[in-house]
């Protein structure tokens, strides 16, 4: 699917491509080493350090930028952490508003899209998603909904057909409880913002089942609102040895499911599990864990089929809604490296997966943004995990193309 790029818009020709419900955002990637996680302060209380957003490890050259639009990108989903926004007042805040539009204005210089996308991290207690997200009558998550009008407004001030506003970052409550949350959010961003681009998304994680459970009598008549989900299926997989995940323990799986046999994949587990330092009960708790999360694994049989079955229940959820396809966006999906990714049939495998995500996702008719382009936790997509360019198995699995700095470097 060819990327579609818009120029800066006037006032006139934004209201006119709001309007008419036209959405620019068809591949991108995921951004959360410079906004998000934002540094925080030794101690108990762990709050916000200013600047939150420091170090060279945050840094995006405008040559990185170039590089991931000339790949074939046509946006960036940058996640921002909210809880300096928040915290910090003054001058301190007038800064963090600077930095953000700042951001928001060097992508769109490199002639890439920007969904900015709240992000919350864990880092600082008061500031976690679920304690800005307790119900529509707490005070921090009214203190969000003020932060949501301001960006909207911000956003919105830039003129950019290009630019959206994610409302929320995977709110953990089940769809029933977020959903008059995410009716507030809307509503605030709104007011202070009609045109902007804003991305919904259910609770329950942004996950499919929160998505088809949103009560969209709200959004229906908004043309430019994007629906979003998250997809990490399947988890055995995707997940396999990340701390305090069901599958934490696993090692090695393959994709599909019937690539490797799957007795190898539990004889790895078992001796990580045995080299541990847990106790005797805590591993054979462990063993008999990842046992049900294989033995699920090879019950279900994952492959390509299993994700187009569970995409088509997103497509017909938007026929039945008048919602076009070109309206839904794979907010996030990727896979971890691990210490057995370095193989050449583990990397075949993280390639056909990419693919198999990326190209279910565009038969579909859905945008997308992999998750993600640097950072910690083994999702990162560039080479080496810190780049400035992406991995070439990721521009292939893809359908990009090497930048030109790229190629002269093979």
């Amino acid at each position: 699917m060819a990327a579609l790029c818009l120029p800066l818009a006037t006032p006139a020709v934004f209201a006119t491509v709001a309007a008419a419900g036209a959405v620019p955002f068809r591949r991108g990637i995921g951004i959360t080493h410079t906004l998000a996680w934002a540094d925080v302060e030794g101690g108990p209380e762990s709050r916000f350090r200013f600047p939150p957003f420091s170090g060279p490890d945050r840094a995006m050259t405008a040559a990185e930028m170039r590089n991931l639009r000339e790949a074939g990108l046509d946006f960036v989903r940058l996640g921002v952490d909210p809880g300096p926004f928040l915290q910090f007042t003054g001058r301190q805040r007038d800064w963090m508003d600077r930095t953000l539009s700042d951001s928001v204005k060097r992508f769109l210089d490199a002639d890439l899209g920007v969904i900015v996308d709240i992000h919350p991290s864990d880092l600082a207690p008061d500031y976690v998603a679920d304690r800005l997200t307790e119900g529509v009558r707490a005070p921090r998550f009214r203190a969000y909904l003020e932060l949501v009008a301001q960006m909207a407004e911000r956003l919105a001030a830039l003129r950019s057909d290009r630019v959206a506003l994610e409302l929320f970052n995977e709110p953990s409550q089940a769809p029933e409880a977020w959903q008059p949350m995410l009716e507030a959010a809307y509503a605030a961003a709104r007011k202070r913002a009609p045109r902007l681009p804003l991305v919904l998304g259910g609770g329950g994680q942004n996950g499919l089942e929160g998505l088809l459970k949103m009560d969209l009598r709200p959004f229906l008549q908004d043309p430019a609102v994007i629906y979003t989900f998250h997809d990490y299926e399947p988890y055995q997989y995707t997940h396999q040895g990340a701390a305090e995940h069901a599958a934490a323990d696993l090692v090695d799986v393959p994709y599909p499911a019937s690539a490797r046999p799957l007795s190898d994949t539990l004889a790895a587990s078992r001796r990580a599990i045995a080299a541990s330092d847990r106790t005797p009960a805590q591993r054979a708790e462990a063993e008999a864990e990842a046992t049900r999360h294989i033995d699920h694994y090879a019950r279900f049989g994952f492959d390509r089929a299993a994700l187009s079955r569970s995409f088509d229940d997103i497509v017909d959820w938007a026929r039945r809604h008048g919602i076009a396809p070109g309206r839904i966006l794979l907010g996030e999906f990727g896979a971890r490296l691990t210490p057995f990714s370095g193989g050449a049939v583990q990397r075949a495998e993280r390639r056909r997966y990419l693919r198999d995500m990326r190209e279910v996702a565009e038969a579909h008719g859905f945008a997308w943004s992999v998750f993600a382009y640097r950072g910690l936790g083994g999702f990162a997509l560039a080479r080496n995990e810190t780049g400035p360019d992406l991995d070439p198995l990721v521009t292939d699995a893809l359908g990009l193309r090497m930048p030109g700095e790229q190629r002269k470097t093979r």
